[in-house]
């Protein structure tokens, strides 16, 4: 007879896939709505752009300019990446800091190896998969991949392109918490050194920007008007740990303030007037920064604001995107409506399929995407880029398709892996929900 903690085979899927679905109680349901509506918006975001592989250049150039004004912000998603790594440093911070109050030390050992169980399982599939169905030449540097390190790459020389992300935050799960036990949490003043640290980030953007003078001296419009400059910026600027270090910290900065300083926290909460401010202050960086991405000709011909720009832009996202997540943890008017809006129980299976989905949609994409452009051309009759309304319907079905590969990767790779995080050395850690795609 099996012991009552061994689950049978059809019992271990109904678990998992209740798990998809069934929010625990003790979740943190904000973060389920931010980490689901970021993927979604990734995906949003990606319908629009993958037109640029059909079209020439200046054909694409013409549709991100004749977006209609209410459909802008759209080009403004690859923000989504910043809330992921916000959050993804939050949850890995208090993870950490929660170890060391307790037992003074951090077991990296175990560390690392939840962090392999949680990220590799279902990546290793999806590379797979890739490989069977990607031309050759587009699978050459898959063990860039293995080794997440692929975003050392030249952009042009990627596998798996969409999965930068996944490299960045692998290599800061591995430096962070040797910076954590050897340098900041010993040093007496860790809030300190991690200020000093997220502070850090804008400041290496500068030097690398500064020593590039292609970036230094175009605007930021200029950045995105051809496609040798896009490439350009994406491998000098966008894919790298040392240039997009800066919101992980951001969110282990709350993380350390959360579980060292929460009673400060809370009284800095109750001054209602300096709450809405810096609610309002938060909201405003939040959407004129997604606003500005997908209208990147507001700064005009200054190229000192595109700089300023350049070195502040997503740190001060991901510090107004911190604000919100500590006020969501307030029991006023703003964190309840917060609350209900990222809490809603909708949000929840986006939240777990959202690695999957993050991993898979690309490659369902790219043929969608083409699909549809020459469908609607052909049948249409149009000269150019189709109306900007077909790729909302691309979204749409893009959605669709993707969510059943997410299903059956989640409930037979994904989470039956994770599960295995908890049959060894049990840690402190906080509520089970994870907040970046690959977290």
């Amino acid at each position: 007879m099996l012991p009552k903690t061994v689950l049978l085979p059809w019992q271990a899927l109904k678990s998992n896939t209740r798990s998809a679905f069934i929010r625990p109680a003790n979740n943190v349901d904000y973060i389920d709505g931010l980490r689901g509506l970021s993927c979604l918006a990734i995906l949003l975001y990606h319908s629009f752009f993958l037109s640029s592989i059909y079209l020439p250049f200046e054909e694409f150039d013409q549709f991100v300019k004749s977006t209609p004004g209410y459909l802008t912000w759209i080009w403004g998603l690859d923000k989504s990446v910043d809330v992921f790594f916000t959050i993804s440093g939050f949850l890995i911070g208090r993870l950490l800091f929660l170890e060391y109050r307790k037992h003074s030390t951090l077991d990296l050992k175990t560390f690392y190896w939840r962090r392999y169980l949680r990220l590799t399982p279902a990546y290793l599939f999806a590379i797979g998969v890739f490989y069977l169905l990607a031309p050759a030449s587009m699978s050459a540097n898959l063990w860039a991949n293995l080794l997440y390190v692929n975003n050392f790459l030249p952009l042009e020389t990627m596998s798996m392109s969409w999965t930068w992300t996944l490299a960045v935050e692998e290599q800061f799960y591995l430096l962070f918490p040797l910076l954590l036990l050897w340098l900041i949490l010993p040093s007496g003043r860790p809030l300190f050194w991690l200020l000093v640290l997220f502070l850090s980030s804008s400041l290496i953007i500068a030097v690398v920007s500064f020593l590039d003078q292609r970036i230094w001296h175009w605007t930021y419009a200029e950045a995105f008007s051809s496609k040798e400059n896009i490439v350009h910026y994406f491998d000098r600027i966008y894919v790298n740990i040392y240039t997009r270090f800066g919101p992980l910290v951001a969110g282990a900065i709350v993380a350390y303030l959360h579980v060292h300083h929460s009673p400060a926290v809370d009284r800095f909460l109750q001054n209602r007037g300096r709450k809405t401010t810096l609610t309002l202050i938060a909201l405003l960086i939040i959407v004129v920064g997604i606003f500005m991405n997908g209208n990147k000709h507001w700064l005009g011909d200054s190229v000192w604001l595109s700089r300023i720009q350049q070195l502040t832009d997503r740190n001060l996202f991901a510090i107004a995107l911190c604000w919100i997540i500590v006020i969501c943890g307030d029991a006023g008017l703003a964190g309840r409506t917060f609350r209900a809006l990222l809490g809603a129980r909708l949000w929840y299976p986006f939240a777990q399929f959202s690695y999957t989905l993050y991993l898979f949609h690309y490659m369902l994409a790219i043929p969608l995407v083409g699909s549809v452009i020459k469908t609607v051309q052909a049948n249409l009759r149009t000269e150019g880029m189709v109306d900007h309304h077909w790729m909302l319907l691309t979204f749409a079905v893009l959605l669709l398709c993707t969510l059943p590969i997410c299903y059956i990767t989640y409930v037979l790779i994904e989470k039956p892996f994770m599960n295995l995080r908890g049959k060894g050395k049990q840690q402190n850690k906080p509520a089970r929900s994870v907040a970046a795609p690959s977290e």
